[in-house]
């Protein structure tokens, strides 16, 4: 198993550090979470064809994770799709789906499928709303898990994701606060993808704490609760934001050791 970081950064726009989202492959298959900013663009660098992608999962609505969805589902149509691409995600991931497909690109979607080059199944797809508490997907050699988790829930739902195969656990999680579902979700894993927006003061000063994890807060609880590796991204770089006193910061709790500063196109190996 293995994890690609497609990007790194969140919403600003940065040309190193590009929006949301993460492919886990396992066996033959790419599981694409989340889809923000110049997702299609890095999965095409990681050498990942667009048409071979046959699930996607989304841990929350917020534009940055998921504004690169539809020419990721166009084009990958376009390319050769000829399967529905499944999608999962919190409330409104279906209402999101067919506002997209069947309201604004309705007209562009109905254009190509008389072309006889489109593949007839490529223009399909198949969404669900997760709205269990816990929700497990079952998959050719491999397991994802998916929990509700805490960011801005009186707007949105929110969720995290762990992918079992062979042995080996990745927890992928979105923008959240520290909550037991995470915790429990990430106790003992081989690899926690987390957010690592802002810095601790930022957050205490802004009253932010009810919508992220502070740099020490997340560092404290993942060694407490025996994480192996630690990955770090949604990096908020602007003015007084900068990536190394974050890491520090997370540093002070969790050691250096399986702390990994990541990057836009960075592999783990898992």
């Amino acid at each position: 198993m293995k994890l690609i970081l497609l990007g790194s950064g969140a919403v600003r726009p940065d040309l190193e550090r590009w929006g949301p989202g993460q492919v886990v492959q396992v066996g033959n298959e790419s599981l694409l979470f989340d889809c923000g900013r110049g997702c299609s663009m890095r999965l095409v660098q990681a050498g990942v064809p667009l048409q071979d992608l046959r699930r996607v999962f989304f841990t929350h609505h917020h534009y940055d994770h998921n504004c690169d969805f539809p020419y990721l589902f166009l084009t990958s149509w376009v390319l050769g799709r000829n399967h529905p691409l499944e999608v999962y995600g919190p409330r409104d991931t279906e209402r999101f789906c067919d506002t997209l497909f069947k309201e604004l690109y309705r007209e562009d979607i109905n254009t190509r499928r008389i072309q006889p080059t489109y593949p007839p199944h490529g223009r399909e797809y198949a969404a669900r709303d997760v709205i269990e508490d816990q929700w497990t997907l079952e998959g050719e050699g491999y397991r994802v898990k998916m929990v509700h988790t805490v960011h801005k829930p009186q707007i949105l739902d929110n969720l995290a994701f762990s992918v079992e195969s062979g042995g080996k656990r990745v927890v992928v999680a979105g923008d959240n606060v520290v909550c037991d579902s995470l915790m429990d979700l990430a106790e003992g894993c081989d690899l926690l993808v987390h957010e690592c927006s802002f810095p601790t003061k930022r957050i205490e000063e802004h009253k932010w704490g009810g919508f992220h994890t502070s740099p020490r807060e997340l560092g404290r609880w993942a060694r407490a609760r025996g994480v192996r590796r630690l990955l770090l991204k949604h990096f908020c770089v602007q003015q007084g934001v900068a990536v190394e006193p974050m890491v520090e910061e997370v540093r002070e709790g969790f050691g250096s050791e399986g702390l990994i500063v990541g990057h836009d196109l960075l592999t783990v190996e898992i």
